[in-house]
């Protein structure tokens, strides 16, 4: 592939090779995601698996940190040179210790201002530790994005998880708590760190000498670590607020309706992280290239956004039944509905600020909106958690609204920040066909609903209809359902993943 111009059949070939591969990855990892969302809950009960959700939600804000910007720059430096993104991965490890033992230090200060438990305590600690070797990890991984080989991270990731998910129920059924759960996913994380060094040895240049150049790159990687900061923040910062203002149960019922659409999220994620060196590629192309790449990829997440966010509103009872049991958890189920309501706007949002970030060179403008979008977040949730927790003895019902509001903020900021250019190749059969294909996916759930039909295989066969009304409304070209068949191809995925990489 030419590095510099990028045509339209490269890329796709590129971003369904990547995709394919974290997906079938995903497949795996999601199946122990699951395992562990019926389990946790369940047998920690809402209030420790609300404490486990509190130290998570600390330990992400930790990540961003140790992370300062990183996780953009490094793939983005090396998708344009991979000379000076070895010198900035190797820099970048060696910062990250540092940073690890700056930031630890600030978030255990934090637990002991917050007044919080000796349990939760405790938690923080033993998950903060194992970010110095997630740190590596992720930088090792940011690496492999910008070269577009994402087969080793999701090897990675996929041992990981399936380490942690036969542990955790192990451990679990013996009656453990979460301090041991804690444990078992600082383990995984030093596990992923292993299996990423094995692979990095012939595919990554890693010095560990300190190049001091990096310093002169903080000034552009400021933007993404600003940006990364504030979106993790207004993502986590509900938790912390729910436990100063709720009970550790409430944060429980929140955290188990978070769990599952943090699971839903994976989907946009992985794709963006296929697409983001395409974007950083093509910065300064002039063929038309970004512009119809940027379109077909808001096509692509309003395809999936729009029936997985009518799936989980219609079916969230039965899902927080499964999974966590509506004896404890049935205050989870409306949460999780409002959260539903956000996946659109989210999938949308995810590919508008990467076409912010890798190609219209608008970093400091989107570092700003994050900024901007903190406020409106803890302000939404300072007034909606104590109301919605007076008249509804329930206050993760506020903050999830406040989630709803901020990313309805960052969706307008980014419209409004996007070149118009970038969006000049979209269509509006784009919105108006999965629409329509989602009216007939609801039509047949009704009708699956009304002769009682287990919610299991009646929510299988709604996607199944979903994708069949796609074809009938002629949603797909040629080329496209060609793509879709060579990334479902399990001998293109065997040749992908145990290729010689050249």
């Amino acid at each position: 592939m030419d590095r510099e111009n990028p045509t339209n059949q490269e890329i796709g070939k590129s971003i369904a090779r990547n995709v394919s591969v974290m997906f079938v990855a995903q497949v795996i990892t999601w199946a122990s995601s699951f395992l562990l969302l019926y389990f946790l809950p369940r047998y920690l009960g809402s209030e420790d698996f609300g404490r486990l959700y509190l130290a998570l939600s600390i330990k992400m804000i930790l990540s961003l940190l140790i992370d300062f910007g990183g996780n953009y720059l490094i793939p983005k430096e090396v998708a344009r040179s991979i000379q000076v993104g070895s010198h900035i991965l190797s820099s970048y490890i060696i910062l990250r210790v540092l940073l690890w033992i700056l930031s630890i230090g600030l978030i255990l200060l934090m637990s002991d201002l917050l007044g919080y438990s000796d349990h939760v305590h405790l938690l923080i600690l033993i998950l903060a530790i194992g970010k110095l070797w997630e740190g590596g990890s992720s930088a090792i991984s940011a690496y492999f994005q910008g070269i577009e080989r994402m087969e080793y991270p999701s090897i990675g990731s996929i041992v990981e998880r399936v380490f942690v998910a036969v542990f955790a129920v192990a451990v679990l059924l013996m009656g453990g708590s979460s301090i041991e759960v804690a444990v078992i996913y600082t383990a995984g994380a030093l596990i992923n760190l292993i299996v990423l060094f094995w692979y990095s040895r012939k595919n990554v240049k890693i010095s560990y000498k300190f190049d001091f150049r990096i310093f002169s790159l903080f000034r552009s990687g400021m933007p993404y670590f600003l940006f990364s900061l504030f979106s993790v923040i207004y993502y986590r910062i509900d938790a912390i607020m729910i436990s100063a203002m709720t009970t550790e149960a409430v944060t429980g019922w929140y955290g188990g309706a978070y769990r599952f659409f943090d699971i839903v999220m994976v989907l946009p994620l992985i794709y963006k992280t296929a697409i983001f060196p395409v974007f950083s590629k093509l910065w300064n192309n002039k063929n038309g290239v970004l512009e119809s790449t940027v379109s077909e990829s808001m096509r692509l997440m309003i395809l999936l956004g729009i029936p997985t966010a009518v799936l989980i509103y219609i079916y969230a009872s039965p899902i927080i039944d499964f999974f966590m049991g509506l004896d404890q958890y049935s205050s989870s189920v409306f949460i999780l509905q409002i959260f539903a309501i956000s996946i659109p706007i989210i999938y949308i949002d995810i590919i508008l600020g990467s076409a912010i970030l890798g190609a219209a060179n608008r970093q400091k403008a989107w570092a700003t909106v994050g900024f901007l979008a903190i406020f409106v977040n803890i302000g939404t949730n300072f007034l909606l958690i104590p109301y919605t927790q007076t008249a509804y003895a329930n206050g993760g019902i506020g903050a999830a609204i406040a989630t709803l509001a901020t990313e309805i903020f960052v969706m307008g900021c980014a419209f409004y920040l996007i070149p118009s250019d970038y969006l000049k190749s979209f269509k509006s059969s784009y919105l108006f066909k999965p629409a329509a294909a989602s009216l007939l996916m609801i039509t047949a759930v009704l009708l699956m609903l009304n002769i009682n039909l287990h919610w299991m295989p009646s929510f299988f066969l709604a996607g199944i209809v979903y994708v069949a009304a796609l074809f009938l409304f002629k949603s797909f070209s040629r080329d496209e359902i060609q793509m879709i068949k060579n990334s479902i191809s399990v001998s293109q995925f065997k040749l992908m993943v145990f290729r010689k990489h050249v």
